[in-house]
């Protein structure tokens, strides 16, 4: 996919924090010109105006660009009256940003301009890496779209009544940015650490990551992740006396956020990835997008029940029948360390990614997009 203009619809903002749909636009615009669309900052009350379109340049070929609604809590409206505030925003963010026709409009959103045909544009996409079960509107954008993809089986289930047809692809690696700061250094003072890293929402078992701190004080957790509000989520989602009372661990240690870019050298000195969801959020964390970046680093991952990798071998991902079994597992992988990191088996997890790179991602979607 080169020399493409693409707009790129984020129900994520631009920001330190990145996602799937952050790389996507990161690696498009390598050999395509990328607009991303942020989510709405405002709103007007006026559904006869026009929006204040403003853009800014990230890098060569991206650029971020913000709006807004001509009516506050839009999505709160009738369908028919939704219907015309989008188009007539589409039109006026089309005109702004100079582009007579994109050749792509790549929406990862299910809320906003859920009719792909507001826009003027040689292709579209719908590309779902989420449950939405309160977007009403999610089968429309699927209708309307050239090519309709999810991350998981589960997913594309989702819209097996949509008359586009979806397909599987699965999550990217971000391969170009996973390189190593050697000046950054993590704290604690064991010999091996066990890492985290993701959103520090409702959806994780603190308690059961509480007690496996205390369980294995030769253990050091590192726990890398936004505490306060961010582009990707709110504060006000985060357990704060759950995240209080798990700091108070002598060998627990909280990071906080960091750039993408990143990750891999904070990763680089850990020994085991965690992937902790309670049982009730294993359907909704079918597939986390961090698992790429924990099998690139190379590190045996232990983890609760995920729906995606339910056939990955067991040599890339332990994912346990009972996720109150994580204290004794750790203690079985510390007692006989050599054995689940070695130097095969964490080559076999980096190949795993490596093969999941989102450049072979983008290849595979044109050839999907360009043959339907």
């Amino acid at each position: 996919m080169k020399n493409k203009t693409i707009l790129l619809i984020s129900p994520e903002g631009w920001g330190t924090n990145f996602v799937s749909k952050h790389h996507y636009a990161n690696y498009l615009a390598k050999h395509n010109t990328v607009f991303f669309l942020n989510p709405v900052l405002s709103s007007k009350i006026n559904p006869f105006g026009k929006i204040n379109v403003k853009f800014e340049k990230i890098k060569e070929n991206l650029v971020q660009v913000n709006y807004q609604n001509l009516l506050p809590r839009l999505n709160k409206f009738p369908k028919l009256i939704q219907n015309y505030i989008y188009k007539k925003q589409a039109k006026q963010l089309q005109k702004a940003l100079k582009i007579t026709k994109f050749d792509i409009v790549w929406s990862f959103d299910p809320h906003r301009f859920w009719n792909q045909k507001y826009w003027k544009t040689d292709k579209t996409i719908y590309h779902t890496v989420d449950f939405h079960p309160n977007a009403k509107y999610e089968l429309n954008i699927s209708n309307t779209s050239n090519l309709s993809l999810a991350v998981t089986p589960l997913i594309v289930e989702t819209l097996s009544n949509s008359t586009t047809k979806t397909y599987r692809i699965g999550h990217g690696t971000d391969i170009d940015n996973f390189t190593i700061d050697k000046s950054i250094k993590i704290p604690g003072h064991n010999q091996f650490k066990a890492c985290y890293t993701g959103n520090f929402h409702r959806h994780i078992d603190y308690d059961l990551l509480t007690q496996m701190a205390k369980d294995n004080p030769s253990l050091d957790f590192i726990m890398i992740g936004p505490i306060h509000n961010n582009n990707l989520s709110s504060g006000s989602q985060i357990q704060k006396n759950k995240l209080d009372n798990l700091e108070r661990q002598e060998n627990v240690f909280l990071i906080g956020s960091i750039p993408s870019h990143q990750l891999m050298s904070y990763l680089s000195q850990c020994h085991i990835n965690l992937v902790l969801f309670k049982k009730e959020f294993e359907i909704t964390h079918c597939s986390p997008h961090k698992l790429m970046a924990y099998f690139y680093s190379g590190n045996i991952t232990l983890s609760n029940y995920i729906d995606e990798h339910q056939n990955t071998n067991p040599d890339i991902i332990w994912m346990l029948k009972d996720i109150n079994d994580s204290s004794s597992k750790l203690s079985e992988i510390l007692n006989d360390f050599s054995k689940f990191n070695s130097v095969e088996l964490k080559n076999k997890r980096r190949q795993f990614a490596i093969s999941n790179s989102y450049d072979k991602k983008i290849e595979e979607i044109a050839k999907l997009l360009y043959s339907s």
